[in-house]
């Protein structure tokens, strides 16, 4: 797996992939963010640092935890259900609920957010860059509305209440899950970051109201620059043109369409801001969400195949997730770090 970047002084964290075993273990002169591990069941595995399990099995590797870590001092910390740890750049947080607390699932999408917006305000850190949303049952109906409807309803009625993201609406990812729990993740900043989007896509918080009666509140990626060093968070990218679902019944062929999504994506960001970044090789991991596990070995060939023609390659986990469309079977994330 791929050791840590070098960190300059402006860079306020890293990400590495260390065996379950080293999971504890850092390199020398960094200080652990966060840590997190990919499991069955969705966990909080310390209490006062955020040290967790997100319930998605990994399909492709042994046990092995992500690690953030900072080249500075870390301070940890808890709001409400929330850990968090801090080094005056950025804030990264976790919270995991349990549905069964609260009236609906609305309602604690919107305690959820609510805890998140009420942290950052506190902290000095009111600029979200990056959240990651897991959720069981994502496409299942309630009434006349599907669970990510639902959803991204309680998310709004929390932005309505502490104010929208004037700046722009941070990178995002949202997932089902098998397991019970409401987890939610994320890092933010003293200052925002630039909104990116897709050509090839229709904003997320554009979409025509056939998709619910709210938008999804995300952007397609976040760049934030620290110093001279910038960072490329990209939400979860599925084989979408437009507003629509292509490809429908074929695993493949959203594969495709996804790395082209990728593509247009690194390629609109490098003509328009100058990223560091242009092809999908050159990232520093890429997550994939795989619907049905039996799609996996034809999936990772194809992967592997495309990213054996780039000079470079990520770090790739392949997870067992549940798009938020059910017209859908994989979606891909990445990261620049």
């Amino acid at each position: 797996m791929r050791e840590a970047p070098t960190l300059t002084h402006a860079a306020p964290f890293s990400i590495t992939m260390l065996a379950e075993k080293n999971s504890a273990q850092l390199h020398e002169g960094l200080h652990l963010l966060a840590a997190v591990g990919f499991a069955d069941k969705a966990a909080t595995l310390d209490a006062n640092r955020p040290i967790f399990n997100i319930g998605l099995p990994l399909l492709n590797a042994v046990a092995c935890t992500e690690q953030w870590l900072s080249p500075t001092p870390v301070r940890y910390g808890k709001h409400a259900s929330i850990t968090y740890s801090e080094n005056d750049q950025v804030l990264f947080g976790h919270l995991l609920l349990e549905e069964a607390d609260f009236s609906d699932f609305r309602q604690a999408s919107r305690d959820a957010y609510q805890q998140v917006f009420e942290l950052l305000q506190q902290r000095g850190y009111p600029y979200l860059l990056r959240m990651w949303n897991y959720f069981p049952a994502i496409t299942a109906q309630q009434s006349e509305l599907n669970r990510y409807q639902v959803f991204c309803l309680g998310r709004q009625d929390a932005l309505d209440a502490h104010g929208n993201f004037a700046y722009s609406p941070p990178a995002a990812t949202a997932i089902g899950t098998q397991q019970a729990g409401l987890q939610l993740y994320f890092i933010a900043a003293q200052a925002a970051g630039m909104q990116l989007e897709n050509p090839r896509q229709t904003s997320a918080f554009l979409y025509p109201r056939q998709y619910g009666p709210v938008s999804p509140a995300f952007s397609r990626a976040t760049v934030k620059a620290w110093g001279q060093t910038q960072h490329l968070y990209i939400s979860g990218t599925t084989s979408i043109v437009g507003h629509e679902t292509l490809h429908t019944g074929d695993p493949l062929a959203q594969l495709h369409e996804t790395l082209r999504n990728l593509e247009a994506l690194l390629e609109h960001g490098d003509d328009t801001l100058g990223l560091p970044v242009r092809s999908v090789g050159a990232l520093t991991q890429l997550k994939v969400y795989v619907h049905d596990r039996a799609t996996l070995p034809l999936l990772q060939a194809a992967l592997d195949s495309y990213l054996a023609q780039q000079p470079h390659a990520p770090t790739v986990l392949y997870l067992q997730g549940d798009v938020c469309r059910a017209d859908l079977m994989v979606e891909m994330e990445g990261i620049y770090a």
